[in-house]
């Protein structure tokens, strides 16, 4: 089960903990939870930074600034997705239509429109343009989909390759390439997924992957043997490479 980093911003401490209380045990979920709160703007954004969560809850009527003064500390697109939380109808159209939220819930959030805030997040998470990474036991980075030039299956753990570095981290290849929904990706063979957006061509008779650029960590270039199998080579000829 993949983890979900979850971020509650409100000032009312009981409010947030229900929140957090109905998201563990009243809704049916895909995700381990994680959870951390936060009683103001500057308190969420250092948390933000810090934690890098995947979904924020966040309250419009708070103390000192607005809730929604929490888009101007972050640049568009978001590398989280936000659930407004509010008392207050009369902010929804001007919500959704200027900021980029992912739903609105009115409190007190009845349990069946929080499971449906939930299931718009699962939906769209397969088309996130960031996915977050642990490197060495550190905070996770924000890593651009985009950037990612293969995965590799080792084992019970998965090696992520960028141009200019490398992760290890503690899931298996299917449980990366079910959040690499993206249409560049491609499951070469057991051991690998692709982005063909990397790929300069497959070649002839041999079926190995060419990339694009080289991929250079800690100033020596990685080396790759990566082919595609038989069966899969018919799915590849939508790419013009």
């Amino acid at each position: 089960m993949n983890e979900l980093v979850v971020l509650i911003v409100d000032d009312e401490t009981k409010v947030a903990e229900v929140l957090k209380h109905r998201l563990q045990h009243s809704i049916k979920l895909q995700h381990k939870l994680v959870f951390y709160t936060a009683k103001s703007v500057a308190e969420a954004v250092k948390m933000i930074e810090q934690y890098t969560p995947d979904l924020v809850f966040l309250d419009i009527q708070m103390p000192k600034e607005n809730g929604l003064a929490l888009f101007d500390y972050f640049q568009t697109p978001l590398s989280f997705e936000v659930v407004i939380t509010t008392a207050y109808s009369q902010y929804a159209l001007e919500v959704l239509n200027e900021f980029p939220c992912l739903h609105y819930l009115l409190k007190p959030i009845a349990v069946e429109n929080l499971q449906i805030a939930y299931d718009k997040f699962v939906e769209k998470e397969g088309q996130q343009s960031f996915i977050k990474l642990i490197k060495n036991n550190q905070k996770r980075d924000v890593v651009p989909v985009d950037s990612i030039v293969y995965c590799k299956a080792d084992d019970n753990y998965c090696e992520i390759y960028l141009h200019d570095q490398k992760y290890l981290i503690s899931k298996t290849l299917g449980t990366v390439a079910a959040k690499l929904q993206h249409g560049q990706f491609r499951r070469v063979g057991r051991s690998y997924v692709v982005n063909m957006k990397h790929v300069k061509h497959i070649e002839n008779g041999t079926n190995r992957i060419v990339f694009k650029d080289e991929i250079v960590i800690n100033e020596r270039e990685v080396k790759h043997d990566i082919t595609v199998s038989a069966t899969k080579m018919k799915e590849f000829k939508e790419f013009e490479l």
